[in-house]
């Protein structure tokens, strides 16, 4: 009995019952049972069933899950030592595109091309980060290859994601492979394309995600090489790329996955030395590169940290260039945008630095004839919409400031504009959605496609736009539609290369 009352024995037994129960709690590293509770109802809940009045189509993976941040090693030991890593540029879109010297002779054949980027949000449909383009024959502007962010969706600029084009001299049409899944914004990643004279194929973070054989042989024949361009960060009808770029590299051979993932981890093959191209590592671009007309250099992307390591393990996120955790939110199951996030709303609710008064400056651009007649909105409309945006956003603490532009210009008032469909989508010979509307001419015919042999021979240049024969392969009618004496151009005229559109 002396040795259950001593000191050192209650101790004992008050240490095992401390790891046995409640302290035991502490240490454990796996769910709680509300996690585990929330894990298995978000994995029984399908993608897109939302229990909400109004169908939300395609929807995020369950949420829990999301969480992790899927990040690949961004770099390796052997890449930040490196000498030839370089230094990361930072393209505004605004004129800082890089056109390659005509000295380098560019891959006709088989090629790749191999970069790091990291994309701003918001880029426009399609951008171009890089691009083969043909100088000289102006009446199709998709010769050649593309790599860039393309909406793949019929609303607008929603569910952009890399995108790979390819059309070679002797093709009838271009052929476009994406991505599996949209990019996403601010974040570092590794795009490489080839085409090996029979597959084109796109890889994203080393795995292959898009594929296709419609194309083959030769991009183009050695006679029309000095007609051939290779630009950086856009290209001549201004779809240009916002964001950073990183070690760009340009071989005559279609490299294989395993050749593509070791260059991506910095590790380079003495034997494929002999078939690069370009190894940019914009120390000096001017040595390789030329500006557009009345542009500049790309400036070095501010901090100039670059790609730094991955955080591997529980850390769950990415180190920037200052040090700080980098995460991703993403929108819930059943939201629409990352303030239907539960955490971010929560978290505006708590602190109060997000609940002070803000101003939202606004500015309303009102079109009107020259006679400043036939305004687009009436001042009434304007006044309407000001409340009901201030009724709207007080809660929050958030109030609207109004400023109107009046313009007086007839012809700029009987032009048509469609939201997101952009001039340069109308007749390039692909059924662009946000540009099949009736006064398009369904994008000049190109989503009418079963219907173009709807024409009448009379019909064609006889002095009147017929409406069925408005198409490129009816030359718009033989010219009717875009001439001024015959009809409103303004309304008709859908041909890319008249003065009209």
């Amino acid at each position: 009995m002396k040795l259950w009352t001593s000191p050192w024995v209650s101790c004992l037994v008050i240490l095992i019952l401390c790891f046995g129960s409640e302290c035991g709690t502490v240490r454990r590293k796996g769910r709680s049972k509300r996690e585990l509770v929330r894990i298995r109802e978000a994995k029984a809940t399908i993608p897109g069933a939302c229990a909400t009045r109004l169908p939300r189509g395609k929807r995020s993976l369950p949420g829990l899950e999301r969480r992790v941040l899927r990040q690949r090693r961004r770099s390796s030991p052997a890449e930040e030592n490196s000498p030839d890593r370089g230094k990361a540029v930072y393209f505004t879109g605004r004129g800082d595109q890089l056109r390659l010297k005509p000295g380098v002779e560019i891959p006709r054949g088989n090629f790749t091309l191999e970069m790091w980027i990291k994309p701003e949000g918001g880029q426009r449909s399609p951008t171009v980060i890089a691009g083969l383009y043909d100088k000289c024959f102006y009446a199709s502007s998709d010769r050649g290859w593309l790599l860039g962010i393309q909406a793949v969706s019929e609303h607008g600029n929603r569910d952009p994601r890399f995108f790979f084009s390819l059309k070679t001299d002797r093709a009838h049409k271009v052929t476009s492979i994406h991505s599996n899944a949209r990019y996403v914004p601010n974040q570092w990643a590794h795009v490489a394309v080839t085409y090996d004279g029979v597959y084109m194929k796109l890889f994203f973070n080393g795995a292959q995600v898009g594929v296709s054989r419609e194309q083959s042989g030769d991009v183009f024949s050695h006679l029309t090489k000095k007609c051939k361009v290779l630009m950086i960060g856009g290209n001549a009808l201004n779809h240009n790329y916002r964001g950073a770029v990183e070690r760009v590299g340009l071989w005559r051979q279609a490299r294989g996955q395993r050749q593509i993932v070791r260059h991506m981890q910095g590790h380079e093959d003495p034997q494929d030395l002999p078939q690069l191209v370009i190894r940019e590592t914009f120390e000096h671009p001017g040595r390789k590169w030329l500006t557009v007309k009345d542009g500049s250099f790309p400036q070095p992307e501010q901090g100039g940290g670059g790609r730094l390591g991955f955080m591997g393990g529980g850390g769950g996120g990415v180190v920037n260039s200052e040090g700080l955790l980098d995460t991703t939110l993403d929108p819930p199951t059943c939201g629409q945008t990352v303030c239907d996030n539960v955490e971010v709303v929560t978290h505006y609710n708590h602190l109060w630095t997000f609940r002070r008064p803000k101003k939202v400056l606004y500015r309303v651009i009102n079109v009107w004839d020259d006679a400043r007649m036939k305004p687009t909105v009436s001042d009434h409309q304007i006044s309407l919409q000001h409340q009901q945006l201030n009724d709207a956003f007080i809660p929050y603490n958030i109030t609207w400031e109004l400023s109107i532009h009046n313009v007086t210009n007839s012809s700029l008032r009987n032009r048509l504009i469609l939201a997101n469909c952009d001039i340069s989508k109308v007749g390039d010979d692909a059924c662009d959605p946000e540009c099949n509307h009736p006064l398009t001419g369904f994008d000049a015919g190109d989503c009418m496609s079963g219907h173009r042999s709807r024409c009448p021979e009379h019909k064609q240049g006889n002095g009147v736009c017929d409406p069925e024969c408005n198409w490129e392969n009816f030359f718009y009618d033989l010219g009717d539609c875009c001439n001024p004496d015959v009809t409103d151009v303004t309304k008709t005229c859908f041909n890319r290369s008249s003065p009209h559109k």
